[in-house]
């Protein structure tokens, strides 16, 4: 076994040890079934809950308000929670030492790295899937998904911003060597595209598209190509903090 794959091995035992795997199948199987399951309820809830006598005329729930729950729900808590459970993933082992005898026995500092990073991928997409897919299936026991457009497409915008968040985490992590910098570092990340967004010139390009422009897709009032520069930025960025971690933890001190 090739000392890649040998090191790919000993993070997938040590993320099933910190119950990672299931924190990630309870979690984000919750998440899905939340979506449509709140869609169906919510025009329910708030009849229950107006006064007596008091008349509310909501129309009836449709697919686009299930996969509106989506894009609200698992931008705010999915990828929040992800990045929490994540945000350890170099700054444990950096904390207690345990990469040193490791790599004084020939391990590559570049493998350590490559690693993580397909190992946190690996996981995002499990629970990325895993929302997705619990949500369209219910959305399409219960509703008509034909009006929809770009469905996919729109999702994967979410997925790729998914991606760039975690390569920002572990390079703080990485350079802070703590959990809280690789945390830090992407909130600070997160409100810098909020201010960039400001200036509506920036709508063209900034990363933050990919998680405000998907509900404007799937009703057809935004075109895919429009998302091509902003998908552009965040893959040149993710592999510019990719590289950049790579070679910051080539340099480090152990």
């Amino acid at each position: 076994m090739s000392p890649w794959l040998g090191f790919l091995k000993k993070e997938w035992t040590e993320s099933l040890k910190s119950y990672k795997l299931l924190l990630t199948l309870l979690i984000f199987s919750v998440l899905g079934i939340m979506n449509p399951f709140t869609a169906k309820i919510t025009p329910m809830l708030m009849k229950n809950f107006m006064p007596e006598g008091a008349v509310l005329n909501l129309p009836d729930p449709t697919a686009l308000d299930s996969w509106l729950q989506f894009y609200k729900n698992f931008p705010q808590m999915g990828l929040f929670i992800f990045i929490l459970l994540f945000s350890t993933m170099m700054s444990k082992e950096l904390e207690k030492g345990t990469l040193v005898i490791l790599l004084t026995k020939g391990l590559r500092r570049s493998t350590v790295i490559t690693t993580k990073f397909v190992m946190g991928i690996l996981y995002w997409t499990l629970a990325f899937l895993l929302t997705f897919i619990i949500t369209y299936s219910y959305t399409a026991f219960y509703w008509d998904q034909s009006i929809l457009q770009h469905l996919f497409l729109a999702a994967g915008c979410v997925y790729v911003f998914g991606i760039l968040l975690f390569t920002i985490t572990l390079w703080g992590n990485t350079y802070f060597a703590s959990s809280y910098g690789g945390l830090l570092v992407t909130v600070m990340t997160v409100i810098a595209l909020f201010v960039i967004a400001i200036f509506p010139d920036s709508a063209t390009w900034n990363p933050l598209q990919l998680l405000s422009a998907p509900p404007e897709m799937i009703i057809g009032e935004m075109a895919p190509r429009e998302m091509l520069t902003p998908f552009l930025v965040t893959t040149g960025i993710i592999i510019f903090f990719l590289i950049g971690t790579i070679l910051h933890f080539n340099k480090k001190r152990l």
